[in-house]
């Protein structure tokens, strides 16, 4: 009998508050729907924020996560 080989596909999300995370089930991490979508956080403090004012939180963290690192300069 011939054994199956493993799934060696690494499942990841990212958070609204910007971590990636690998291997792990979203399940477990707090969330909250915001326009039509659910939205994941990586602790119940960034979700606390959130629902305290989910439109300036989720400006400002879209925003973080769509600006580009700038290179740095090796001397």
């Amino acid at each position: 009998m011939t054994a199956s080989p493993k799934n060696t596909t690494t499942k990841k999300f990212t958070t609204l508050c910007g971590r990636t995370l690998y291997e792990t089930d979203p399940q477990y991490f707090p969330r909250a729907q915001y326009r039509g979508r659910t939205i994941y956080f990586c602790t119940e403090s960034c979700l606390g924020a959130f629902l305290a004012d989910p439109e300036i939180f989720y400006k400002v963290h879209r925003k973080l996560k769509n600006d580009k690192p700038q290179p740095v300069e090796h001397r």
